[in-house]
This record gives C-alpha cells, sequence and structure tokens, in this order.
C-alpha cells in the first residue's frame, strides 16, 4: 500500500517539477539602449574675409546621440555676429547647421576626448570694403563643412562641459561680387545634459 501511495505523489510531481525546470522564463538582460546630450554655449568664429580676418561672437548649440562609448552622432547649430564689420558700419553675422559622426578615440571613466565631421549649409552676411567709403553688402547661404574635435568632462551624473575647436568652410563674395569660399576658426565652450546612460561614457 505504501509503495502504491509513493508511487502516486512521485507521479504527480514529477511532471510539475519538470514543468517548472523547463518552463521558467529566463532572466531577461539588463537593456541597454543609446545616450542622448543636448548643450548649450558661448561660441566665437574667426570669419575669414577678403581684406582680414574678422572676429564674431555668439552661441552654439548642439544635440548627440552615443551608440557606445566610442560612437556618435550630432547636429550643431551656430548663430555668430559682430555689429561693425571691417570699419564699414554693417554688422555681420553667420548661422551655420551641421551634422555629422563623433569619435571618441580615448575615454578615462568622465572624460573623453573627441573628434568629428560635419556637413551642412551656413548663411553668411557680411560687408566688403571696395573703394573710399564704399561697400558691398549681402548674403550668401551655400554648403559648408567643419571637422575639428575637443574634449568633455563629466562634472555631474548629468552634467559636463563641453570645449571644442573647429576649422569651417563657408562662402561669401569679394569685393567684386564673387563668391569665394573662407576659411574659418570656430571656438566653442558649452554645458552639456546628459540623459540616459548618463552615468559615464
Amino acid at each position: 500500500m505504501m509503495r502504491k501511495a509513493i508511487a502516486c505523489v512521485f507521479l504527480f510531481v514529477a511532471p510539475l517539477l519538470a514543468q517548472s525546470h523547463f518552463d521558467a522564463p529566463e532572466t531577461a538582460a539588463a537593456a541597454t539602449g543609446p545616450a542622448f546630450e543636448a548643450s548649450a554655449g558661448y561660441a566665437y568664429f574667426n570669419m575669414s574675409t577678403p581684406a582680414q580676418r574678422v572676429g564674431l561672437t555668439g552661441l552654439d548649440a548642439s544635440a548627440l546621440v552615443k551608440f557606445d562609448s566610442h560612437w556618435g552622432a550630432t547636429v550643431d547649430a551656430l548663430y555668430a555676429s559682430t555689429a561693425n564689420v571691417l570699419g564699414t558700419g554693417h554688422s555681420a553675422n553667420v548661422f551655420s547647421f551641421l551634422a555629422g559622426p563623433v569619435y571618441y578615440p580615448i575615454v578615462h571613466g568622465q572624460t573623453g576626448l573627441f573628434i568629428r565631421a560635419l556637413a551642412g549649409a551656413s548663411r553668411v552676411e557680411s560687408a566688403v570694403p571696395v573703394s573710399g567709403p564704399y561697400y558691398l553688402t549681402g548674403w550668401v547661404a551655400r554648403p559648408s563643412y567643419a571637422v575639428g574635435g575637443g574634449v568633455e568632462q563629466g562634472i555631474f551624473s548629468s552634467l559636463a562641459i563641453r570645449v571644442q575647436a573647429d576649422y569651417q568652410r563657408t562662402s561669401f563674395g569679394d569685393s567684386a561680387g564673387a563668391i569665394q569660399g573662407q576659411n574659418d576658426l570656430r571656438l566653442s565652450t558649452s554645458m552639456v545634459y546628459r540623459f540616459g546612460n548618463h552615468g559615464s561614457f
């Protein structure tokens, strides 16, 4: 009798144990995904003109998505201006909107050194002296690109400081009114806010 009872218990319990062992859902792996950053800060734009270089100041803002600790993509908008260009009494300004990949070759804790290559368009409004008190003024919108890099340093879990320098190619007219390329230097210092996986690079 006892043997029959043990056999019945085994017949009922064994399938339950087998189902518990084989049908238990696997523990889900921790979800990971891209991290996002938004930044804004001061920009200095050193613009090349046919006569001499001109310094403009303004704002640089960007958004960055990091796919992993080394690769990302960014969009960058810059606006810089000056009240009097080349003594003409006319203001000058540059607006550019660029996008492209970002690569971090060196990452250490909260510090990252990056390089980037951007392409898009720029709009330059300025004035060019012709002779005596006369000058040409207007604006030119053309494709534009920039290459450069910088360093990003985390200061809190979600905040960082970014310093960067870029060579940017824009276009404007010369004293004869012909459109020509300009070799410009842009420097910026920004505060960065990190979303998502912002604990480190």
